[in-house]
């Protein structure tokens, strides 16, 4: 059921597909997205089932996948209908994000020795990594969902020769060879199984990239220049956290708490649903709650706050084994949420003594910081992540490149 073309005419709008997998609750988001001066327009937008009361699981998968199916049927429905008005429109590319535990990205360190000095070639460092391509470090190999890791992205960010940097390593003679290589993995039944679900409706060009990416180039303009720093992306039931340094992505680690997560275990103490949980959290954020529930509130908040600080906490030291920690720490949350969570780092004065001396300097990013990244149509609702999404689409394909080189 092929909707879509390549071929454009007069009559024809240029469109890109926004896809969206949500880890953990087994559900699927989309957009249309026109390019309008520049800047993303959102013409549309649907959202597949979801129940706050999923739980992370590899189960949650096949739902997600489901979800993807439907979404993209009802973004072809609206396409065909008179939903968008009159225009055709063409699709030149499908832009599917997708969410931790879906991909994995790490620095993987390479180590090559020999019993005699050996020169440092190019095609040395390029058998070096094909060998290695596969292989997941023993620490990701219960994080990434699926069984045959693909990678998407490689990138050298560092070779050392005899233990020692350098900068211009081809040619010379070492004894041995360290080398840091940064990639993104997903599990390549995965790439197939999207693939096929959006072939089914349009043969435009396919990309699948991560959240971390993503949301690293939508916000790396509106941060301060400094070149090293940390961000954490708080989603339904799964954080990142990213390092960047020299402008560059890193690494990405994840756990397995999220804004869902949260309203979960405040459910569960105070007794209610987790929907009416999130009210009073968009009522204790809005300074509307009254005294006296607040003072059985604020006890309930400051104890899951400290179970995301501890998952934080843990991300942080493994990301430390390998690399110093910097102290800025950008923090990208749904609006009514965002007080929780830098609050939580500064009140816990994680690293003071640590990993960074003089303790954590926090930003928080909520939807107002994307506001004029992407424009919306009427009555359609703001959605961070899909603003996320279409800025990413919209980047040039030279600011990718930016980001490892």
């Amino acid at each position: 059921m092929n909707l879509f073309s390549f071929f454009s005419t007069k009559e024809t709008n240029k469109i890109k597909l926004i896809l969206f997998l949500d880890a953990g609750k087994g559900n699927a988001r989309g957009a249309v997205v026109e390019i309008r001066k520049g800047v993303p327009h959102i013409l549309y937008t649907v959202s597949g089932e979801q129940k706050i009361g999923t739980l992370l699981n590899k189960q949650a998968l096949p739902l997600a996948l489901s979800s993807l199916e439907q979404v993209l049927m009802d973004i072809a429905k609206a396409l065909r209908s008179s939903s968008l008005g009159k225009k055709r429109y063409v699709a030149e590319e499908v832009c599917c994000i997708i969410a931790e535990p879906y991909y994995l990205s790490h620095t993987s360190i390479i180590t090559h020795q020999e019993k005699k000095p050996f020169t440092i070639s190019q095609n040395l460092v390029k058998n070096l990594i094909t060998s290695h391509r596969t292989l997941l470090p023993e620490a990701h190999k219960e994080i990434l969902l699926g069984s045959s890791p693909y990678t998407v992205q490689e990138h050298i960010i560092e070779i050392k020769i005899n233990g020692y940097h350098n900068d211009n390593p081809y040619g010379k003679v070492a004894e041995g060879v360290e080398l840091s290589i940064f990639k993104t993995q997903i599990d390549k039944n995965l790439i197939e199984a999207i693939s096929r679900i959006i072939r089914n409706i349009t043969p435009a060009p396919i990309v699948i990239e991560p959240l971390s990416l993503a949301a690293f180039i939508a916000i790396r303009n509106r941060v301060d220049s400094k070149s090293n720093f940390l961000f954490v992306t708080v989603g339904s039931d799964v954080s990142e956290v990213s390092l960047i340094k020299d402008h560059a992505l890193l690494e990405t680690v994840s756990f397995p708490f999220g804004k869902h997560s949260l309203s979960r275990l405040i459910a569960g103490k105070m007794k209610t649903t987790p929907e009416d949980a999130l009210f009073r959290l968009g009522l204790y954020h809005d300074k509307k709650m009254s005294k006296e529930e607040e003072k059985s509130f604020v006890p309930v908040v400051e104890e899951t706050q400290g179970l995301w600080f501890s998952y934080l906490e843990k991300a942080l030291v493994n990301l430390s084994e390998e690399v110093a920690i910097p102290e800025n720490i950008y923090i990208f949350v749904d609006t009514d949420i965002k007080d929780m969570f830098g609050p939580a780092i500064i009140k816990m004065g994680f690293a003071s003594q640590t990993l960074v001396p003089h303790g954590f300097s926090i930003h928080t990013l909520d939807a107002a910081s994307l506001a004029d990244s992407c424009t919306f149509g009427l009555d359609i609702r703001f959605d961070a992540i899909l603003a996320i999404s279409a800025s990413f689409a919209n980047a040039n394909k030279q600011v990718l490149e930016d980001v490892y080189n």
